[in-house]
């Protein structure tokens, strides 16, 4: 005899009671009475035949019958409900590209140029995510991703987009002081962006042969963080060519006039994407819009004869 499936909000509710800190709240999140979903959770049990939730003195709990269900449903659900989720989109992608990018990336680079893109392509609704990985790409939540060379992209298309380099910069009296007193650079506090090669003061240090006694810095999440700071006369800061203009053009940072190294953190930024979305003539669009920006992107940087 075919096995007749429970309905959908019964399994949503028992799915979102499970992950509350109560029922009160699941029924919040619903928008349900705490009586409608005790209803619906008590359907799903009489559906399974098992009992999925057991008083205890500070609420309720999953049975042992109910984590075993919820091991079993969850994962179908969410199939489902990312499946369900893609197939409302498709209406959409003919007019929406979704982008995600570096927080630091999309503050000193992509957000300057969002306008010159809905000018050019009126049709197309270019949005953006902030995410350093490939996360919100490979869920399907994102049409493109730009990732620093960093990130595993294996299993998709990928193309070099920007290319990145590095030197010191400061605010305009941090900046003075520097050239009064002709350094050296660890007379003043040092900050930088995490990095994947680490603290990255002595590998530019190693790269262009400017010494450091102390290389200890302060480390802040993003590189807009540290530039941020660097503006308030904190310390010196290590500045990356993509993210660093808005500040340069603006005052509130200074270059120091010392060396500049190619790939700040060993590597650079590259468009990705997968290959059957690339395909979908909005995407390609943004696609090709995006490497033509870049192309365009010259450093705020002057590279000295001695730059590595």
């Amino acid at each position: 005899m075919r096995r007749r499936l429970p309905p959908l909000e019964n399994i949503e509710a028992f799915i979102v009671a499970a992950s509350s800190p109560s029922f009160r709240a699941a029924a919040d999140a619903l928008a349900l009475s705490p009586a409608a979903l005790t209803r619906r959770i008590q359907s799903l049990s009489d559906h399974m035949g098992v009992k999925l939730f057991a008083r205890h003195a500070n609420g309720v709990r999953l049975t042992d019958a109910g984590t075993r269900c919820l091991e079993e449903i969850e994962p179908a659900y969410l199939e489902l409900l990312r499946a369900t989720t893609a197939m409302e989109r498709t209406k959409e992608r003919s007019h929406d590209v979704k982008l995600s990018l570096s927080h630091s990336l999309a503050v000193g680079w992509l957000i300057p140029r969002l306008g010159k893109f809905r000018a050019a392509h009126p049709d197309i609704e270019l949005s953006f995510k902030t995410q350093r990985t490939a996360s919100f790409l490979r869920r399907g939540d994102v049409d493109l991703a730009i990732c620093y060379s960093d990130i595993d992209v294996t299993g998709f298309e990928s193309e070099p987009l920007l290319s990145v380099s590095c030197t010191p910069v400061a605010s305009p009296r941090l900046a003075k002081a520097y050239r009064e007193d002709g350094g050296p650079l660890d007379r003043h506090p040092l900050l930088a962006a995490v990095s994947p090669v680490g603290n990255i003061w002595p590998w530019w240090s190693r790269l262009t042969g400017v010494e450091i006694e102390n290389d200890t810095c302060l480390e802040f999440d993003t590189l807009h963080a540290m530039y941020e700071a660097a503006s308030q006369d904190i310390g010196i800061a290590m500045a990356t060519s993509v993210t660093v203009r808005p500040h340069l053009e603006s005052g509130r940072l200074e270059l120091l006039g010392l060396p500049v190294t190619r790939g700040s953190s060993g590597g650079n930024y590259h468009l990705v994407a997968k290959a059957p979305r690339k395909r979908e003539r909005a995407v390609a669009t943004a696609w090709r819009w995006l490497k033509a920006e870049a192309a365009r992107t010259s450093s705020p940087f002057e590279l000295p004869a001695a730059a590595a």
